[in-house]
């Protein structure tokens, strides 16, 4: 029964590491995104973030079921280290392996966020400026229909 609960442990982590991988991707592709000359995909980066969202949750609930399957081999493996030595290398060599995509995926998010904080407020003075400007041609349009120009009173009627 242990080594069946030990198997399905290793296949969690396995599965762990794949979808980690795949959040790693989406981060790439938010980057690309992000810094992309063109015109910002609004879509696209939605849709990363959709993905990334349930890779997330995929990764929680991979969590907590090999949480659940460790407490119940617990005892055992800590009664019997020897007996199951290579499997808890396994395991820790898996536990390696997510330690670093995760630290990867961190790093990528910071990249991200710092992208997305400039591009944001680059968008942001931008739309201040085109703002300005139509308050300014507002204003101008408003002055010169209030201003009742008068045609010029000495101009000289002769040919």
């Amino acid at each position: 029964m242990t080594e069946s609960y030990l198997d399905m442990m290793e296949e969690s982590l396995r599965e762990k590491i794949t979808v980690l991988e795949d959040i790693v991707k989406e981060n790439e592709t938010q980057k690309e995104i992000l810094e992309s000359t063109t015109e910002f995909d609004e879509e696209r980066f939605d849709e990363a973030i959709s993905r990334k969202g349930e890779l997330i949750r995929r990764v929680e609930n991979l969590n907590d079921g090999f949480e659940s399957l460790y407490e119940r081999v617990k005892r055992e493996l800590e009664d019997n280290k020897d007996k199951y030595r290579e499997k808890i290398a396994v395991f820790q060599n898996l536990i390696r392996e997510i330690t670093g995509l995760s630290n990867s995926i961190e790093a990528g998010e910071k990249r991200n966020r710092a992208l997305a904080k400039n591009y944001f407020s680059s968008s942001k003075g931008q739309i201040n400026q085109n703002r300005k400007s139509s308050q300014a041609a507002l204003d101008y349009y408003l002055t010169m229909n209030k201003s009742k120009i008068t045609p010029p009173q000495f101009y000289d009627t002769k040919n």
